[in-house]
């Protein structure tokens, strides 16, 4: 799964930390290539503290300075390492990825799935579904202000034909459940967003490294209607109307990816369930990440081997090809020397007439082409000496 440049490399946080606070900016960005105004914003991207203004004056003056941060522990979804980019290379120590198997534990993630859920639902707290939007979520407020345009469009002309598409009963009651969940996350300091594909809810949250995309299902049978040419669920089902809430990928654990109005209540009283479930699916998909990545390593050197094998089959057939060029060039020059010798025999013998001068120039020019195609003298016999080898 390396969708970036093969010279990226990754580091640690602490590495980071500590390449950050090892001399002045302006001298580490001399290194990089790079001012030290974009260092230091690239570094605090990265949630690095860089040291505050003064330090390597009062380091100079040999005055007592604050020690530089310890590295955050690794966070559920993160992959513990940081990419930077080849200008770091050898300025910053590189560090592996997390083996398969673990250990994956951190003072903030557990090893067992099941106490990382446990902790994370303790931390969310209760939390309550709002009756309405009139405070959204930040993750909300792209859609509600495109949907708002639409409504005004509409109330300025009948003949808009870009009309709100969440005024729906069931659509606002899925606003705000996403609405509540959102907030629910960020109380653990993780993102959501939700946008518009297909004239349907497409919501994500991003925790960690992870981004988890979720979508909203009708339960059951349930009426539609063609929307804009797309089959919707019809304007007028209840907001009561049975729903499930499911993550898009696909998890090789058995944790909980989807939840769902049923016996044990609606959605509204579960955010909090669910919100520790993300958590803990963004956790689960990347340890699952590692194995993604190790039996892509295995594939594509799978791959690698299958187009070498086929590249060296390649070069024994022209190999053998080349054998019986070879043999049929030899061949032909010796035919070719056979019928200078018969030649000069017949003339020694008196059988012929031909002008010894026309017999010697002759010759030359014969012995000459003989000379050309025999694969020995042309060299053209090593093109199959060596056993084919790849580079």
């Amino acid at each position: 799964m390396n969708w970036y440049c093969s010279d990226d490399i990754y580091v640690s946080p602490a590495a980071l930390i500590s390449f950050a606070w090892s001399a002045p900016m302006r001298d580490l960005a001399a290194k990089i290539g790079i001012s030290d105004v974009g260092l230091k914003k690239l570094l605090r991207s990265h949630g690095i503290v860089t040291p505050p203004q003064g330090h390597w004056n009062k380091v100079h003056a040999g005055k007592r300075v604050m020690s530089p941060p310890k590295a955050p522990p690794r966070r559920p979804g993160e992959t513990g390492r940081i990419r930077l980019d080849r200008r770091f290379k050898g300025l910053v120590d590189e560090v592996p990825a997390i083996a398969v198997d673990g250990p994956f534990a951190s003072q903030a993630v557990p090893e067992d799935l099941g106490d990382l859920r446990a902790q994370e639902l303790k931390a969310i707290g209760r939390v309550a579904v709002p009756k309405n939007l009139d405070k959204p979520h930040p993750g909300l407020a792209k859609l509600l202000k495109r949907e708002e345009q639409r409504r005004e469009k509409l109330r300025l002309s009948n003949w808009h034909w870009d009309s709100p598409m969440f005024d729906t009963p069931l659509a606002q009651r899925q606003l705000k459940i996403l609405n509540a969940l959102f907030f629910a996350l960020e109380k653990q300091n993780w993102t959501g967003s939700v946008s518009e594909r297909d004239r349907a809810l497409d919501g994500s949250c991003m925790i960690g490294h992870r981004q988890l995309g979720m979508s909203f299902a009708i339960i059951g049978k349930h009426r539609t209607e063609m929307i804009s040419g797309y089959q919707r669920p019809a304007s007028d089902l209840p907001a009561s109307t049975p729903i499930r809430l499911s993550l898009s990928r696909q998890l090789r654990t058995q944790i909980k990816t989807s939840w769902q109005d049923d016996e044990a209540g609606k959605l509204e009283i579960k955010i909090a369930d669910i919100a520790a479930d993300l958590i803990v699916a963004a956790e689960a998909s990347f340890r699952q990440s590692l194995i993604e990545e190790q039996e892509h390593q295995a594939q594509m050197r799978k791959w690698e081997e299958e187009r070498r094998l086929q590249r060296l089959a390649e070069l024994e057939a022209q190999r053998l090809e080349d054998l019986k060029t070879s043999g049929t060039l030899l061949a032909r020059a010796e035919e070719i020397r056979a019928l200078i010798a018969s030649v000069k025999s017949a003339v020694s013998a008196g059988k012929t007439s031909m002008v010894p001068a026309d017999l010697a120039k002759w010759e030359r020019w014969a012995s000459a082409y003989a000379d050309r195609i025999d694969p020995v003298l042309s060299g053209q016999v090593l093109s199959h000496i060596n056993v084919p080898e790849l580079d």
